[in-house]
């Protein structure tokens, strides 16, 4: 009876060992599985994470680029309005400076007269200035420079008739043609300090009054005249 108890007590000793060992196996692989089950959904999880992450901050770094490049377009739309302003306004003023004034005179020997924004033709004198009109001098060069300037003559192609006193201190008249007689100019400056000869005024003459024979045909039609009224 003993032998008999003692072996029940064992099959039955073993049986449970048997249950547990089973039970041990199956959390094992219950938890095997499980640790399978968050390490590849888990895992999608973090790298969906991480590239929402990468792609929030490419959006980022995309919108900031935008914003920069709108900042630079707007900052040069200002610099090419600016420039286009600017560059309006210089043409503006050269074109005021340009612009000429024509008009008709009431002088017999005036064909018209011409106006214009001349700029002072620069000098290399001091002051205070004095007027000189003798060939080879300074101020003599620095006029004749402010006549070419204001009739656009050539400088290989023009006469300097006459350099004389205007009236008044430090302005001068000139009368000048081309070697062809064609074009005839009386030219006004006005001396302007420390910046030179400047150009005032512009006659177009119908004949040289400078010159020798200026009027000596009324003079023989008035002798020939004389000589009808005689006879």
């Amino acid at each position: 009876m003993d032998h008999q108890y003692s072996r029940s007590e064992r099959f039955e000793k073993r049986r449970k060992n048997t249950k547990t060992m089973n039970i041990l196996i199956w959390a094992i692989i219950i938890l095997f599985v499980v640790l399978i089950a968050f390490w590849i959904f888990g895992g999608d999880d973090e790298v969906e994470e991480e590239q929402t992450e990468q792609n929030t901050s490419v959006d980022e770094e995309d919108h900031d680029e935008n914003e920069v490049t709108e900042d630079e377009e707007e900052q040069s739309s200002e610099q090419e309005e600016s420039t286009t302003d600017e560059s309006t306004e210089e043409e503006d003023n050269e074109q005021e400076s340009e612009e000429e004034h024509v008009y008709e005179s009431d002088e017999d020997n005036v064909v018209r007269v011409f106006e214009r924004n001349w700029d002072p033709i620069g000098t290399e004198q001091e002051e205070p200035h004095t007027t000189q009109f003798s060939e080879g001098t300074q101020d003599r060069e620095e006029m004749e420079q402010a006549i070419i300037y204001a009739t656009s003559m050539s400088e290989d192609d023009i006469i300097f008739w006459r350099l004389e006193s205007g009236g008044v201190a430090n302005q001068v008249i000139g009368t000048v043609t081309d070697s062809a007689q064609q074009e005839i100019y009386r030219v006004y400056l006005d001396w302007i300090e420390h910046e030179g000869w400047q150009p005032k005024k512009v006659e177009e003459l119908y004949e040289n009054d400078q010159h020798p024979d200026y009027g000596s045909d009324d003079e023989n039609e008035e002798e020939d005249t004389s000589e009808d009224d005689e006879e």
